[in-house]
């Protein structure tokens, strides 16, 4: 009796640790906005108005972080930034560090046009845009 009943207690705290689980995943989401004033990065209409740019106005310091942006090129490489799928799109001889916002699928070799916000300089010290749009050519 004692051996049948190991194994139920046992199936039995493990369907009770499960339903935990998903309830501490839904009090951990939270919904981030960006503050008042300011353009939010993963919001298409904020970068409606956005102007084309080029990749030597961006790494040369001409555009203000916090601008809209529009800028093209080719995806060079998929990478990770933590929160969104990025990668770093190239004219072939300057590099962007995009940060998906969006997560259009994109692959290596893609031609892209990115609508997003500059946010400055990311680590790898290259201009950073968070892309809430982004058109796969």
């Amino acid at each position: 009796m004692v051996k049948r009943l190991i194994p139920f207690l046992l199936i039995l705290s493990l369907a009770a640790c499960g339903g935990e689980n998903a309830e501490l995943t839904e009090e951990g989401q939270t919904e981030v906005t960006a503050p008042e004033g300011e353009l939010d990065p993963t919001a298409p209409e904020d970068v409606d108005e956005a102007e084309p740019t080029t990749f030597t106005a961006l790494t040369s310091g001409e555009i203000a972080e916090g601008d809209a942006v529009i800028l093209a090129g080719t995806a060079e490489e998929l990478t990770d930034d933590g929160a969104f799928p990025a990668f770093i799109l190239t004219d072939g001889d300057q590099q962007v560090f995009v940060r998906n916002m969006a997560e259009t699928p994109v692959e290596a070799g893609d031609a892209v046009t990115v609508h997003g916000i500059y946010d400055g300089v990311a680590e790898e010290d290259m201009p950073l845009i968070s892309a809430s749009v982004i058109e796969v050519d």
